[in-house]
């Protein structure tokens, strides 16, 4: 029996469809691997967002076709860049086939036509795709992600997934609450919903349903329930009080906004305003719980100056996020601020984001410090070796993105819930020990 690896790039939403395969596989007749030098079939599954995106997805290609001078036989490509470029990854020669963003149902058969030699291709298929696919091999501990919506309708001008993964479309909540029962026979503790926009669930077919979707997941008695990427202007009061009512909701809102001067947010066509920003803002910190709150922002966007640079700062300063990533502008072939004038200096857009990440560094270590002395409920992740400590998240810290709870205590064990005191915060991170 032929094994089979797969190297996942980029996002969660990514790593789903690197799940959903390893199902296809197995289904097929094919073992798993984690490691790619045992395996004959190797995937990569790549993103293709950004200019950063596309070398690491690159360089990977060429990293696994190494493999290829030993036991593999067949290194195939999926995901975001072969959909976006099909012709030019299906020209590289270390490519034996190439599967396009929603072609995983496909992946058995083209794995066995590449060992076969026959160069396949397909990129052709349905963005339900997630309604009808066998149990995915969950490749997370104590954690899932469920991916409630394909593509997005927003157009932001500087992103290309609408030209990859097409238009919003929201998947069947009864697929959603079947697959969400299934992680939970399978151990998942929390379960994070995700999509290219996930509080638009729903509005596709006429009507937001995202409060509906997230009231039904809770009920379903996951320990944690978290959702990422909430688009501003479809973060409605009902989403909101629906988190405020259920325990097992985390408090923490991811909301991706860009920018923060409106002259900005119009050029990036992000259909709302800073108003609208503040609103949002003022009504979490009005609520009696205490929320974490993640955002990304994006640096050297075509037209921004110095004044929208300093003002973005300013308003980070006056609306404190307890997460913030940042990037720099990363034009994009076929998007309206390819063309864009007048053009950001990459070495200012570097430094803007340095300068970003530097004040966000004393806006989050003053946020949390205001933790220290609380006690919290802490998922425990793991033990680490070399600072012989356990290793664990609140629900103010997301998987994968955010720091950690390092802290000590006996009588502990991975994947179960212990309450921890917070002694210290210190970056990004905390550290405790287990409450008596």
């Amino acid at each position: 029996m032929n094994k089979a690896a797969i190297i996942s790039l980029g996002c969660n939403k990514n790593l789903v469809d690197s799940e959903v395969m390893a199902g296809y596989l197995k289904q097929g007749g094919f073992d798993l691997t984690d490691d790619p030098a045992q395996a004959e079939v190797i995937i990569v599954n790549t993103c293709g967002f950004i200019e950063d995106a596309k070398t690491e997805a690159v360089d990977t290609i060429l990293a696994m076709a190494e493999h290829k001078k030993k036991k593999c036989r067949a290194l195939l490509v999926s995901g975001c860049l072969s959909q976006r470029y099909p012709e030019a990854i299906a020209a590289m020669p270390e490519v034996d086939g190439v599967l396009g963003a929603y072609a995983y149902a496909d992946v058995a058969r083209i794995a066995r036509d590449a060992l076969e030699g026959k160069k396949p291709r397909e990129t052709a298929g349905d963005p339900r795709y997630l309604d009808h696919v066998p149990d995915r091999v969950l490749s997370t501990k104590g954690y899932a992600y469920l991916k409630i919506a394909e593509g997005c309708c927003n157009r932001c001008s500087y992103c290309a997934i609408p030209s990859i993964r097409g238009k919003y479309v929201s998947r069947d909540m009864n697929s959603l609450l079947n697959e969400a029962a299934f992680l939970k026979a399978q151990g998942v503790k929390e379960i994070v919903l995700t999509a290219q926009d996930t509080t638009r669930y729903g509005s596709d077919d006429g009507k937001n349903r995202f409060a509906e979707l997230l009231e039904k997941i809770a009920l379903l008695g996951f320990d944690w329930v978290r959702f990422l990427y909430a688009y501003p202007s479809t973060l409605d009061e009902k989403a909101i009080r629906v988190i405020e009512k259920y325990d097992n909701i985390c408090k923490y809102i991811d909301m991706p906004i860009q920018h923060t001067e409106d002259g900005m947010l119009a050029r990036m066509n992000r259909h709302y305003d800073c108003a609208c920003l503040e609103r949002i803002y003022r009504r979490l910190q009005d609520s009696p719980f205490d929320w974490a709150l993640r955002t990304t922002l994006m640096c050297g966007f075509p037209g921004e100056t110095e004044a929208d640079h300093k003002a973005m700062l300013r308003f980070l300063e006056e609306h404190p996020f307890d997460h913030v990533g940042v990037f720099a502008f990363s034009r994009e072939e076929g998007t309206p601020a390819e063309t864009m004038r007048p053009r950001c200096r990459r070495a200012t857009a570097l430094r803007r984001c340095d300068e970003v990440m530097l004040r966000q560094g004393e806006i989050a270590h003053a946020r949390n410090k205001r933790r220290e002395g609380k006690t919290y409920r802490t998922f425990v992740e793991g033990f680490d070796q070399e600072q012989n400590c356990w290793i664990g998240r609140t629900e103010f810290l997301a998987p994968e993105v955010d720091g950690k709870v390092f802290f000590t205590g006996d009588d502990i064990q991975q994947g179960t819930f212990v309450n921890v005191q917070i002694e210290e915060a210190f970056g990004v991170d905390f550290f405790g020990r287990k409450a008596e």
